[in-house]
Parts: structure tokens; sequence; C-alpha cells
């Protein structure tokens, strides 16, 4: 397994930004040319590592986190804080690259989030907030519906979704599922369940989808919807259970694609019409954060909420527009 210990004796010049807690990721694309971002901005560091130390660290380390002992031209690994490491080194990349996106837990409220907009209007993301916004959120949180928080790649769903679970009913019994981690749960009566590549056997998330079906759970809180999972999750919410996850998407109508496509990976045999009407019944509430760069700094925030109510008799989603 790689760790903070193994990172920083191999690459020495980066054990200053691995340690800076607000360093949200460090980017390095080759040994002369290392990016950091830093509250929503991405600078150049005029730290420079030797092309030869860099190649040789990535290949350790690929060997620390593979328990068969076989080397690869990829690397993927988490460290023990959730921090995530992905990396490469040629002939996969043109250099040896390695990007580290930092765990950092962000202390947050309702209070700080409006509806962000899209393009010019996310510059006054704050003031824009709706009087009964955050009653929403919390109403929805502690109610029998299932909620999808949906944004492209860090748009800040885990830290919005850990903001909002902070607001779950006490009495329910909550499951949390992920691959890392990462969600923060606070009721007192709660399991939380990883997936991953044990010594002689795998768990996957599909695997922890259906065993928490058998734990009485009044939620299922998924860290992430991909592949087939998304199906055993959905199918989860139609026998009475209720629940949440994210999911990557561009946009609330997006969101109902990816589920679609994730709906088909698992190889059911259903058609078209069906299969919308599955989604239509058990997604409730679609929360989609917008990140949009403003004078070259990223504001995040929420960009619409839509609950579904249906199919129309277009065939289409119903979407009812709430924020």
């Amino acid at each position: 397994m790689i760790t903070y210990e193994i990172l920083n004796n191999l690459l020495k010049p980066i054990a200053s930004l691995t340690q800076d807690r607000d360093i949200q990721e460090i980017m390095i694309n080759a040994g002369d040319n290392i990016w950091i971002e830093k509250a929503g901005v991405m600078t150049k560091t005029n730290i420079k590592i030797d092309e030869k130390i860099l190649l040789n660290a990535i290949m350790v380390m690929n060997f620390a986190n593979n328990k068969e002992g076989k080397g690869s031209p990829i690397i993927e690994g988490i460290l023990p804080d959730g921090s995530r490491v992905g990396g490469a080194i040629p002939p996969v990349s043109k250099t040896a690259c390695l990007s580290i996106r930092k765990f950092t837990k962000v202390k947050k409220d309702l209070n700080d989030y409006g509806i962000a907009g899209i393009g010019e209007k996310a510059i006054e993301q704050k003031a824009n907030k709706p009087d009964n916004l955050k009653d929403y959120l919390i109403e929805t949180i502690r109610s029998n519906k299932n909620i999808i928080i949906s944004g492209g790649t860090s748009s800040g769903k885990t830290t919005f979704f850990n903001v909002l679970l902070k607001y779950l009913d006490n009495n329910d019994r909550v499951i949390t599922i992920e691959d890392i981690f990462e969600l923060e749960v606070n009721v007192p009566n709660k399991v939380a369940l990883r997936a991953a590549k044990y010594e002689n056997y795998d768990v996957s998330i599909n695997d922890l989808v259906k065993l928490s079906l058998r734990m009485r759970p009044d939620k299922i809180i998924l860290g992430e919807i991909r592949g087939a999972a998304g199906f055993d999750l959905m199918w989860a919410f139609n026998t009475g259970h209720s629940g949440g996850s994210t999911i990557h998407a561009n946009s609330v109508r997006a969101t109902l694609s990816q589920l679609e496509m994730y709906v088909l990976m698992a190889k059911v045999d259903w058609d078209y019409k069906t299969m919308q009407k599955f989604i239509a019944n058990n997604v409730n509430t679609i929360i989609w954060l917008n990140r949009t760069k403003i004078n070259g700094v990223d504001v995040r925030g929420i960009g619409e909420i839509a609950e579904v109510v249906g199919i129309n008799e277009n065939g289409d989603y119903e979407l009812e527009k709430i924020f």
C-alpha cells in the first residue's frame, strides 16, 4: 500500500506540498513541470524532480500497491487518509507523470451554498440564496426521497453530500457504501462498508448494495454510482428503501441519461420505456452542482435542483424545477 512516508521518501521535493493542508491537488506532469491547485486556482511551482527519480518512484509505488508484485505502466492507489494517487510511465505516457488528489475535510454548512447558476451568473454565487433553500434540502434528506447529487469532476459532489448528510434523522439506521471511506455520517446507528480487493477475493460495490438489503437499513448511501451498481442501488430503492448517491453528469437531464447507461450495463432485458419508468419511479430529487471558472478561479455551487415527476406523454422525463 502506498503511504505518505513512502511517497515523501521517494519524492522528497514535494513533501512540503503533501503536508500543506490547503493544497487540493498536486499534478506532476513531468519532472520540471509540477502544478498545484489551491483554493480553486492552479499554479505552476518552481519545484523540479529528476526524471529518473520520478520514473523509479512511480515504479516502486506501483509494486508497493500491487499485492501480486506485478509491474504496470499505470498506477492507481489510495493513501491512508483517502487521498487518490494516479499516474503513468512511458510508453503509456510521454513522460513519467503523477497526480495526487488530496482528501481534505472542508468545514462547510448548508448556509454556505446558494444557487450558482451557469456562466457569468456564478460570479454572485452567494448572493442568490433563496430563503427556503436550506429548509428544502434538510426536508429532502430527512424524507423518504431518493437523492442523486450530480456534477462534473471536482464540482464538489462529495463535499456537498457530506454537508447534507449532517442533517440525517438521528433515528435512521444508515448503511454507507464506498470504495474509499469519504462519507461522514453522524447518526448513532450506522454501518460503513467499503469495496476492495482482498488477498483471496474481491468485494464489489454491487456485492455491498445487495448485502446492505439484509442489514435492515432505513437509508442506503452510496458514495458514487458507477457501472451496473447504479441498477442495484435503484433496485434497492424499488424495494422500499431510500437513500442517495453521487454521479458524474453535466446537467440534470444528463444525470438521467447516465443512469440509463448504467442500467444497460446491468444487462437487464427491458425495453426503453420500462427502463425510463424504473428510473423515474426510483429517483426523486436531482441536485446538480456547477463548477465555473471566473477570472481564473473555480466557483462551485448548486446549479439546479429538480424533482422527477414521471414520464410525460412524449415519452420523456417530466421534471419540476425547484431552484
